[in-house]
């Protein structure tokens, strides 16, 4: 990695401390989580040059896991930033502390696990069901065929949207998230409209759905504008439909190449649950942006108000600082502190209920397709939202 000082370059920052970075890397999978983790020897807080519209084109990036929890941490210094121009405001996703707070208090108890619990059983039956489609062809491509349609499935017929319609909220929730600076307009607008339409419903005829519980709630005694309604439908539309997805596909990845892991599995070695914690820890895939808010001396460094920053939780689960022999898959790894889902006041909502998912589909898939392997070339891409394109399986 050569060191540059570009124009767009704050002047306050060291040229020595500058990288020209592709964040939004795509290419062979096996690439994507060494050119982070190179990163870490080349100090303990950078300036990328990472071309991420959202970003201006850089920002500050911690290699240290305490770093990384420490700035996850301090809302005073390190705000929300906010998403693309026409973008909903992501209600409580872009709001600090304390106007974040009212907005989580009202959505943590719709996401608790006493609610998302007893959704368990119809989760694995959904996962049954398409593994045993998916069973006698002998070969998948298991980003598109389980691991974008599962959790889709799960969360937008959760959410109230028909289930049906799912090829269509992949594809609008794919060009949102990882699309071209062309094709994002257009899906905005067609994320905006199926859920307004949505609201509109529930407003008007409240079901038994997580769309309906938000709709009829209040805030501060008073019920959510639509405006309000519409921000967190949008922000639980993104958060839904992608990550999940992400975090299975990086999982099968590893396990189609180590089959001691799958037979840990199979058998029942060590419970699911911690295969999950160890899944999410090694393969943790989000780099958060963040927006310095005073100037300040942050990781040894001088960061001013208006500065960029990306979080990266993957670079704070490899830490060999903070965990022994943080690269390696380890199933049987007690001592599992990881941050996957954040840290600090704006960690995901969803957690419970991505973990369910996660345990439910390594236990039904492997219930049937045992032994598997990679069948073909496995290409990934980086980003905020890092992922898997293309997961070719076959099996006997």
């Amino acid at each position: 990695m050569t060191t540059t000082h570009a124009p767009t370059v704050p002047p306050h920052v060291p040229p020595d401390l500058v990288r020209r970075f592709d964040m939004n890397f795509r290419g062979p999978l096996d690439e994507l989580f060494p050119r982070l983790d190179a990163l870490r020897s080349e100090g303990r807080a950078l300036w990328l040059e990472v071309g991420f519209p959202q970003l201006g084109g850089g920002a500050w990036f911690f290699t240290q896991d305490a770093d990384i929890r420490a700035g996850l941490r301090d809302t005073e210094l390190f705000g929300q930033s906010k998403g693309r121009p026409g973008e909903p405001e992501v209600l409580p996703a872009t709001l600090d502390p304390p106007e974040h707070g009212r907005y989580r208090r009202l959505l943590t108890p719709l996401f608790s696990p006493g609610v998302v619990g007893p959704m368990e059983d119809s989760i694995r039956q959904r996962i049954r069901s398409l593994v045993a489609e998916i069973a006698p062809r002998g070969s998948c491509d298991f980003v598109a065929d389980v691991a974008i349609r599962f959790p889709t499935k799960v969360f937008t017929s959760w959410l109230g949207l028909p289930e049906e319609d799912t090829a269509i909220f992949v594809k609008i929730s794919h060009a949102l998230i990882h699309g071209t600076t062309e094709e994002a307009p257009q899906a905005l607008g067609a994320a905006v409209g199926v859920l307004t339409a949505l609201i509109d419903e529930r407003l008007a005829h409240p079901r038994d759905d997580l769309m309906s519980k938000i709709a009829t709630a209040r805030l501060d005694g008073r019920p959510l504008t639509r405006d309000e309604l519409l921000s967190i439908a949008y922000l639980l539309f993104l958060a839904g439909l992608d990550t999940v997805a992400a975090a299975l596909s990086f999982s099968f990845w590893h396990l189609a190449q180590t089959p001691q892991d799958r037979r840990t599995i199979t058998e029942h070695k060590v419970p699911t649950t911690q295969v999950v914690e160890e899944m999410l820890r090694r393969h943790s895939f989000v780099n958060l942006p963040r927006v310095v808010r005073r100037d300040a001396e942050f990781a040894g460094v001088q960061v001013k108000a208006g500065d960029r920053v990306i979080m990266s939780l993957p670079m704070a689960s490899h830490d060999p600082g903070a965990l022994d022999d943080p690269t390696r898959v380890d199933l049987e790894r007690a001592d599992n502190r990881h941050c996957a889902f954040g840290v600090g006041p704006h960690r995901c909502l969803g957690s419970h209920l991505a973990r369910i998912e996660m345990r439910v589909a390594f236990d039904e898939w492997h219930a049937q397709i045992p032994d598997y392997q990679l069948d073909g070339q496995v290409t990934g891409h980086g980003g905020m939202i890092m992922g898997v394109a293309r997961l070719p399986l076959r099996w006997s």
